[in-house]
This record gives C-alpha cells, sequence and structure tokens, in this order.
C-alpha cells in the first residue's frame, strides 16, 4: 500500500533535486561554474575602468575612497537577490539593471558602485536557473570582495 506513494515522492525528489538542494544548503558557491569561457568586451559606456564580469566570481579587488566599480554579468538567467554585504563603505550608483547592446547578440545584467570610505564588502548575486521540464535547478552565487582603501 505505501509503495506507491514512496515511488511518488522519490520521483518528485529526483526530478526537482536542484530545488531540494537549495532549500536544503542554499546556492552552489563554486566560482568556477560562471567561467567557462573568456570574458568578452564589457559593454560599452558602464561609467568605471574596473569591470567585473562572470570569471571575476570568488576574486578580491581594490578601489580607492571615490572611485567606481561596474559589475557586467551575462544576463541568460535570471540574477536574483543582489546583495552588498556593507553599503556604507560600496554605495549604489546604477541599480541591477538589463542592458542590450546591438552587435553583442547577448542581454547583460549591469550594476555601478561607488568606494565611499575604507573598508570591505562583498558583492553578491544568486542566478537561478528555470524552466523546462522540471522546474527551477540548483541556483549559483556569484560574489566579489571588494577592498576600498
Amino acid at each position: 500500500m505505501l509503495i506507491l506513494p514512496a515511488i511518488v515522492v522519490s520521483l518528485g525528489l529526483f526530478t526537482h533535486i536542484g530545488e531540494v538542494l537549495n532549500f536544503i544548503v542554499g546556492p552552489d558557491n563554486d566560482p568556477g561554474y560562471f567561467c567557462v569561457a573568456p570574458d568578452p568586451s564589457p559593454v560599452p559606456d558602464i561609467g568605471s575602468s574596473t569591470v567585473l564580469q562572470d570569471c571575476s566570481a570568488g576574486k578580491t579587488v581594490s578601489i580607492k575612497r571615490g572611485e567606481t566599480i561596474a559589475i557586467d554579468l551575462f544576463a541568460s538567467d535570471g540574477w536574483h537577490e543582489l546583495n552588498v554585504s556593507d553599503q556604507s563603505i560600496l554605495g549604489t550608483v546604477v541599480a541591477p539593471t538589463k542592458r542590450d547592446t546591438p552587435g553583442r547578440f547577448r542581454t547583460d545584467e549591469i550594476a555601478l558602485y561607488r568606494g565611499l570610505k575604507p573598508g570591505q564588502a562583498t558583492i553578491s548575486f544568486v542566478q537561478v536557473q528555470c524552466g523546462g521540464p522540471f522546474g527551477c535547478g540548483r541556483s549559483n552565487s556569484w560574489r566579489v570582495t571588494v577592498q576600498v582603501g
């Protein structure tokens, strides 16, 4: 009698394993996930000479107080849960937004931040891939540590 419900539950867990893992352990923090190919040139006129792209995941970068740092990530899937760990150190100049650039054949998620005072802050996004027959897959966390001097 209980074998049919057990099969149904097992099938549900198997087909939605990414969502189950996200719920239990949170997003995957492997920076190598985002760097499967070299980063392309950043979006033109992004507003900063320091640009962090997909392959910047897991790195630490330094900027001076008053300088800006731009984020330019491939927006193939949904980026969610933008977080700047300390907004008194790293302030938002341009909030995350999608930009289509003619001739690039891709959409970018861009943002711009300014170093406000000395210290350390982390910029992080969570990429969620949804769609297809099995719903949402495993989420992945992109994060960079920014030291403002």
